[in-house]
């Protein structure tokens, strides 16, 4: 028992030394560094956040907020969420194209098309969707308004009506 606890850590232990890990250059950008302190990715973003299951979320010039892999790539860019990037709820995050609200996966593929006005983020396999509604302003935050509201699942079929 204690043998197979021992090599179960040595293992955590080395994926985490896998990790790249944020650092702060002299002129105030982040990149990454290896366990063995050598840059694997240049800094070049305003912020750097640690990476979780093989992705980090950047915040890079002029694209904002994306998550971006072990080599530097962009995967995805998500929808901005308060001060930061959009999570992955269930394995998938909001994204916006031309307007549109969809889903992407993790390895940054469409997974439901954007085509809904607004989408709330994945719970308990669904997800409330509207088609016509608008952004209203409430001081620093927004509220959305109007439009006709339903509930999709993972694949993006419709399974509440939008009334």
């Amino acid at each position: 028992m204690a043998r197979s606890a021992a090599l179960l850590l040595l293992l955590c232990a080395a994926a985490l030394a896998a990790q790249p890990l944020p650092f702060e250059s002299p002129d105030g950008r982040w990149g990454y560094r290896d366990g063995r302190g050598r840059i694997v990715i240049a800094p070049r973003y305003r912020v750097a956040q640690p990476f979780s299951r093989g992705l980090a979320a950047v915040f890079d010039e002029p694209g904002g907020w994306a998550y971006i892999d072990r080599k530097g790539a962009v995967v995805v860019r998500p929808v901005p969420f308060d001060n930061g990037p959009d999570y992955f709820r269930e394995g998938l995050v909001r994204i916006v194209r031309e307007g549109k609200y969809g889903f992407a996966d993790r390895r940054g593929r469409v997974a439901i098309p954007p085509r809904f006005d607004f989408a709330e983020p994945f719970a308990g396999g669904r997800a409330r969707v509207c088609v016509g509604c608008r952004a209203v302003s409430m001081g620093e935050h927004r509220a959305m308004e109007g439009g006709k509201w339903g509930v999709i699942d993972r694949t993006g079929r419709l399974i509440g009506p939008l009334n």
